[in-house]
């Protein structure tokens, strides 16, 4: 791992492969398990995994509260590294940076892929589009995660107490980016329309990640 002072913040991040250039926002639960993704796709990219603010160990100052503030550490972090055509992955929580990201500045971005992505809402005030992940059961929280929870789910009870106490920490700072309103930008849907760059149906995009995976 790596650190890159950015805005006051010394942020975590992974550097690995050689090739294009890849940024990879990650989700907010349990990071590890990208790990054998981005082996993957290290093979063909240069892949640049950062941990946002709050996460991991890159620390969050007190000013720094919302997914905006995300999208704009890793537009400083793309104009730092001199990154260009870069390919955007978001997954989940990470995909919704990633679109905040791309309705800002498509300058230097080459495509936008999403896995999952949170950040937008469709449906009406009262039609809930995004599941409640703190309110639901445990088995039904993974069922809804996880595309295979028998393959892909981690062994919870098998990790150590700093990896749990990391996977708590990183919940937090998830809910503090996006708990109200729940996991979403209410005005980003009509900001879309600036992201000039090709971009991956989640479908496809899925496809992808299971790629990377080796499946």
């Amino acid at each position: 791992m790596e650190r890159i002072e950015l805005a006051g913040i010394s942020v975590e991040a992974l550097i690995a492969g050689s090739g294009p250039p890849l940024l990879f926002l990650h989700g907010g639960d349990y990071v590890a398990q990208n790990r054998p993704f981005l082996d993957r796709l290290a093979q063909r990219f240069r892949v640049v995994a950062p941990r946002h603010p709050g996460f991991g160990t890159t620390p969050r100052p007190a000013w720094f509260r919302s997914v905006n503030d995300i999208a704009y550490l890793y537009l400083d972090l793309i104009d730092r590294l001199d990154l260009h055509r870069v390919t955007l992955v978001g997954s989940s929580f990470g995909g919704w940076v990633a679109l905040e990201l791309a309705v800002r500045s498509t300058a230097r971005l080459g495509r936008l892929v999403l896995i999952d992505s949170l950040g937008l809402k469709f449906g009406g005030r009262e039609e809930r589009d995004i599941a409640d992940i703190y309110a639901l059961p445990a088995d039904e929280a993974l069922r809804r995660t996880f595309t295979d929870p028998a393959r892909f789910v981690p062994d919870y009870a098998a990790l150590d107490e700093t990896e749990l106490q990391a996977i708590a920490h990183d919940r937090e700072a998830t809910a503090l980016y996006g708990w109200k309103p729940y996991m979403h930008n209410p005005a980003l849907v009509n900001w879309l329309h600036r992201i000039a760059v090709p971009s991956l149906p989640e479908a496809v995009a899925d496809h992808i990640a299971r790629f990377a995976q080796g499946n």
